[in-house]
């Protein structure tokens, strides 16, 4: 062979082979032996028509995350109420107060008051037969009488007087002074010589109604109740 028709021959065949490339879709990129073909994102080519721009800017972000090991921040949304529409706030639970018992009163104990007419009285100290007359609205004659006394005696605290049950009233009014209010309690005063003083006050009466109870102990300016 000439080589004239040798160097014809080997431009043909490489003119066959220029055309043969370029056959190839240009949208197909060639694929390498040594690069794997699957998990991996490949990179956009030109001249498609997807947007070019935005497919870097999505590879280029989505590299720098792989770099840095995080994942996409995701912005909270803001939730617009629309007007005219009222939100309710979440309504507190009362808080109920524990329950406290109410204390229990206490009872008092109160002397009891003279019922009636005893048939026989002790006197006390600060105490006389026409006291006792006049609290029991009997006759201190018939007292006297009835005990064996005599009017001009002077008996003293123990002294036993026999009451009448029946006969006379007291002459006159029992009551030696008004009743105040109150009664501001004074140097030796207890409640049977208060009780004489206003002739017709029960002791016991006095006591109840001041809540004392025996011995019947007074303190100087203590205020009592006068029944």
């Amino acid at each position: 062979m000439s080589i004239k028709r040798f160097l014809v021959l080997f431009f043909l065949i490489i003119t066959i082979t220029s055309l043969a490339a370029c056959e190839r879709p240009a949208s197909q990129a060639p694929i390498s032996e040594t690069t794997p073909t699957t998990g991996t994102a490949e990179f956009p080519l030109p001249g498609v028509t997807d947007d070019v721009m935005g497919q870097l800017e999505s590879f280029a972000t989505q590299t720098a995350i792989a770099l840095s090991g995080g994942a996409p921040q995701v912005q909270p949304t803001a939730t617009t109420v629309p007007q005219g529409v009222v939100v309710a706030s979440p309504t507190p639970m009362p808080v109920t107060a524990p329950e406290v018992a109410a204390p229990t009163p206490v009872a008092l104990s109160y002397p009891t008051p003279t019922q009636g007419i005893p048939s026989t009285y002790t006197l006390q100290k600060g105490e006389y037969p026409y006291c006792i007359a006049r609290r029991f609205d009997v006759n201190p004659i018939e007292i006297l009488n009835l005990s064996g006394l005599s009017a001009s005696g002077n008996y003293p605290p123990g002294t036993v007087l026999k009451i009448p049950q029946s006969g006379g009233n007291f002459p006159g009014n029992r009551a030696l002074k008004p009743h105040p209010e109150t009664y501001t309690v004074g140097s030796g005063d207890t409640i049977y010589t208060i009780a004489c003083e206003f002739g017709d006050v029960d002791p016991n009466t006095l006591a109840a109604a001041n809540g004392l109870s025996a011995p019947y102990r007074l303190e100087p300016g203590q205020v009592l109740r006068m029944p």
